[in-house]
């Protein structure tokens, strides 16, 4: 999601939407509706239409998370939304133009998964068009500290605190974890760190216990 939202801040399209969409955490009856929208009277509860994410990102970008998740049914229409440019609302006749880029996630093979017919091949070489290999956190080491240095920062103004800096064994604490929750977990340790009260500077004692171990 980070990189989906650098890549969106440093295009011709930064001043348009980015929506990022969890395809994983939409149930399955309710993806088509949340992603093309739908038309008053579609299903009960329906009292009124809705876009959808893909019209809300028209001109901008929209980062489908997690695209390996979504059901065969969906990738199915959503092959056609990016052959056609066109999104069509459950319910209605009339397709909706738009004009969007599309990024996508997966920490999936999506290869394998075309092999076990669970992804659609024709979508599958749809957005393989750029390849972004992002290796997790602790394949990157040398990005640990400028980004806990960073979250510090901005966990700073948050409480109201003057941490100055984190020490070298902290940083070499940090360095050494798994960080298996990789750029999150990073940044929700050090809130928590700062939350926990004022240091003057960040030592191992401040620390989860878990970095410890």
């Amino acid at each position: 999601e980070l990189m989906a939202q650098a890549i969106h801040a440093c295009s011709q399209r930064r001043n348009q939407p980015l929506l990022s969409v969890n395809c994983a955490s939409i149930p399955e009856n309710l993806a088509e509706s949340e992603l093309f929208g739908y038309k008053k009277g579609a299903f009960t509860g329906a009292y009124a239409d809705s876009p959808g994410k893909f019209v809300l990102a028209d001109h901008g970008t929209i980062f489908l998370d997690e695209i390996g998740e979504l059901p065969l049914n969906i990738q199915a229409k959503l092959l056609r939304v990016l052959e056609n440019g066109e999104v069509t609302p459950l319910k209605s006749k009339n397709p909706v133009r738009v004009d969007i880029r599309v990024l996508a996630a997966t920490n999936k093979d999506l290869e394998e998964e075309v092999m076990q017919k669970r992804f659609r091949a024709d979508l599958f070489y749809r957005i393989d068009e750029l390849k972004v290999h992002i290796p997790p956190l602790r394949d990157r080491k040398p990005d640990i500290i400028p980004l806990a240095d960073h979250f510090l920062r901005i966990a700073n103004l948050a409480n109201a605190r003057e941490i100055s800096g984190i020490s070298l064994e902290a940083q070499r604490l940090l360095t050494d974890y798994g960080w298996p929750g990789n750029v999150r977990e990073l940044k929700n340790t050090v809130f928590k760190i700062s939350a926990s009260g004022y240091h003057p500077l960040v030592r191992p004692e401040h620390l989860p216990v878990k970095l410890l171990q």
